[in-house]
């Protein structure tokens, strides 16, 4: 750790008594995440509602400290070196209805709000069942499964701004994309979410969210240590369709492995290494690159102390 990183964190540590706010040093983050790799990180705070969340974070940057949003930890991979600066555990989860509306917190569970929005009889929130995440990772990543995605949904995010004050955006300065917006790009931390929806037919609905529940079980290594789809799907294909049509099922780089039930996901042996994990996805992008033209990018994202970033 650098003389500068350490002043930082004594900064951060000497802030926190006076504020009360409670920190943990030397914390292990694998096992607060999907893939069950990486490293500690150097302090980390777990705030229970929005209000501590924002002091928190205006906290960190005010101690020039990086901090690193952590929901439930799907769709990422922690270096093995760990993350510098403070993890921010996003636990506010408050969520209510409102006729067609629904208001949600940033740590929220999306696979609960669709089993309540299901039995609320409010449709077009179904596909969540398939997004093992919360609001906050779902809005920033644009999350979406069997066509639905947050774009559609929107119609409000409140953010925390880089100036430390809050925020409220419309769906259209969101810049939604495939698999991206705004909030990928710069330092504003989402907070909650206004999401619309239509009514429906609870029985319906819950049928959508039992099919597509099943269907994720059927065709995912859920049993398995993994992170999520690696790839974002290339225009036209399927990145999982491309990686077995390359030989590459089941192919393995140490403690990680190309997943034998579905070609884009990349599962790893109990006590894994990042490294591998990284090894594996650039050795996949390279074969799919050669064989068929196509350069797959990734939709994981690699987060914490890397000798070098992954596109």
């Amino acid at each position: 750790m650098s003389a500068t990183v350490a002043d930082a964190l004594d900064r951060l540590d000497a802030m926190a008594v006076e504020r009360g706010v409670e920190l943990r040093a030397d914390v292990p983050v694998a096992p607060l995440t999907t893939l069950r790799v990486g490293g500690r990180a150097d302090r980390m705070a777990v705030p229970e509602t929005l209000d501590d969340l924002v002091a928190t974070v205006n906290l960190a940057r005010e101690a020039g400290v990086p901090a690193f949003l952590l929901g439930k930890g799907s769709d990422l991979v922690v270096a093995d070196a760990g993350i510098r600066g403070l993890v921010v555990r996003v636990r506010a989860d408050a969520a209510t209805i409102d006729g067609t509306t629904l208001v949600a917190d940033a740590g929220a569970s999306m696979t609960a709000l669709a089993k309540r929005c299901a039995a609320a009889g409010l449709a077009g929130f179904d596909w969540a069942i398939s997004i093992p995440g919360t609001v906050g990772g779902a809005v920033w990543a644009n999350a979406g499964a069997h066509g639905g995605e947050m774009a559609h949904v929107v119609r409000e995010v409140e953010v925390l701004g880089h100036d430390g004050e809050r925020l409220r955006l419309g769906p259209e300065e969101c810049a939604f994309a495939y698999r991206d917006s705004r909030f990928k790009h710069g330092e504003e931390v989402v907070l909650r979410a206004r999401i619309g929806l239509e009514p429906g037919d609870p029985d319906a609905i819950r049928a959508l969210v039992d099919g597509h529940h099943a269907h994720r079980r059927a065709t995912q290594p859920l049993a398995d240590q993994n992170a999520g789809s690696v790839f974002r799907n290339p225009p036209g294909d399927h990145a999982g369709r491309l990686i077995e049509a390359a030989g590459l099922k089941g192919h393995r780089v140490g403690t990680a492995r190309v997943s034998d039930l579905h070609a884009n996901f990349i599962v790893t042996d109990r006590g894994g290494r990042a490294a591998d994990v990284r090894d594996l996805g650039d050795h996949v992008r390279a074969t799919v690159a050669e064989r068929f033209g196509v350069e797959l990018r990734y939709e994981i994202a690699f987060v914490g102390e890397w000798p070098e970033a992954s596109e």
